[in-house]
């Protein structure tokens, strides 16, 4: 069902980090408004190909400019790791396909302050 349903905006191995995170979308969602966006790790990938069962990695949506995490990652994964470089680069990467594909910024609302993000690290 995911193959069917989402399509692949980004993948990346971050540093320290024992997996493949790719970003995906769902593709029944057109408008900007109502993205959602999928993030699965590609070991779980691998055996969806049996299973046909995913355990997301985190689910981001978009309300107004602000990105934000439905489905954390240390929620469905508590034994795991997850800095906020992962996060960051999740972000950076929902940013970018927004931008390029509807021409509007998102900012992020759960990881970091608002003001540090505004200072250091708008998408």
């Amino acid at each position: 069902m995911i193959f069917d349903n989402t399509s692949v905006i980004d993948s990346f191995v971050p540093r320290s980090f024992p997996d493949t995170v790719e970003v995906r979308r769902m593709l029944s969602r057109t408008h900007k408004e109502s993205q959602l966006f999928i993030v699965t790790l590609k070991s779980d990938l691998n055996l969806a190909a049996d299973t046909t069962v995913v355990k997301p990695f985190a689910e981001i949506v978009i309300r107004g400019e602000k990105l934000r995490f439905t489905v954390q990652p240390k929620n469905q994964y508590p034994d795991l790791s997850v800095s906020n470089d992962v996060l960051i680069s999740i972000e950076n990467s929902v940013a970018k396909f927004m931008e390029d594909t509807f021409a509007t910024q998102v900012y992020s609302n759960d990881i970091r302050s608002k003001e540090s993000f505004k200072e250091c690290h708008r998408l």
